[in-house]
């Protein structure tokens, strides 16, 4: 079993604090994770999100956030990831890097250089509305029906761009509880026609289970259609402690299982091969 959503954020980057999430990882029966630090702690990617800062319309909390980050280097996160694969622990190369719409060229050529074994794809910002910050985060006032057709709409472009090779927590606009009052089954299903054109994975992760919404991402019923368009999986927790890692695992392969899934996708080199569960 393997966790594909890991992140070392919240301590030193370091083989010390690294070891406390594979101990756990162990406790809890995996063979393999994947460190997946998001790429605003890293100064490379600083033009990427730059613009979340700039003009009347950006929000206060956005510019603290991005004052405070980027700070990294990536040379430094690849030294000590080979550092732990010394150290024999099984540990794949990853990133979450954030979609931006006219910032695809810039990412490709970033990525298209760097020793990635994964590359998870996230939509966490609307415009420059970071929507999964805080619960009254800029949530106050505005159509959910809008911001559901909006967050899709982005998810497709960025689907699409060719930048990614698993899309995370998929639905994760629904972190603290809002609900779309209108069907958007026909939006996900157009959605999942583009990730199987594009070979797309996605994966399914507890995170959500640990969050406001209560539920896994995705959706049990979106895991369905994707079962049906056979976009493939990985498994992730979303860990930033390692006391999440592998968290609930079971219950992600149980729902995997029970929509007819028979294997996750494990990557090399950012190249995919199925694992039987």
């Amino acid at each position: 079993m393997i966790d594909y959503h890991v992140h070392l954020e919240r301590g030193p980057l370091d083989l010390h604090w690294l070891k406390k999430f594979w101990a756990q990882a162990e406790a809890r029966g995996l063979q393999e994770i994947a460190i997946t630090e998001h790429a605003h702690r890293f100064k490379e990617f600083y033009p990427v999100y730059s613009h979340l800062i700039s003009g009347s319309d950006a929000y206060p909390y956005m510019k603290q956030w991005i004052t405070e980050d980027f700070k990294l280097s990536l040379a430094d996160y690849f030294r000590l990831l080979e550092e732990a694969r010394a150290a024999g622990i099984p540990v794949r190369s990853g990133i979450e890097v954030d979609y931006f719409e006219g910032k695809e060229d810039y990412i490709r050529a970033l990525l298209e250089d760097l020793p990635f074994d994964l590359v998870l794809g996230a939509v966490h910002v609307l415009g420059k509305w970071g929507f999964d910050f805080c619960s009254d985060c800029g949530w106050s006032g505005r159509d959910t029906d809008e911001v559901y057709r909006e967050y899709i709409a982005v998810l497709k472009n960025a689907v699409q761009a060719g930048l990614f090779d698993c899309m995370a927590h998929l639905d994760v606009i629904k972190v603290f509880g809002h609900r779309p009052t209108r069907d958007c089954h026909d939006s996900w299903v157009a959605l999942f026609e583009i990730m199987a054109r594009q070979g797309l994975a996605m994966e399914i992760s507890t995170a959500g289970l640990r969050k406001p919404v209560g539920e896994i991402y995705p959706a049990p019923a979106l895991i369905a259609i994707a079962a049906q368009y056979g976009i493939p999986i990985t498994i992730a927790s979303d860990a930033h402690e390692p006391g999440d890692v592998g968290y609930k695992w079971e219950e992600a392969v149980a729902l995997a299982r029970n929509h007819g899934y028979k294997s996750i996708t494990v990557y090399s080199q950012r190249q995919p091969r199925q694992i039987p569960f």
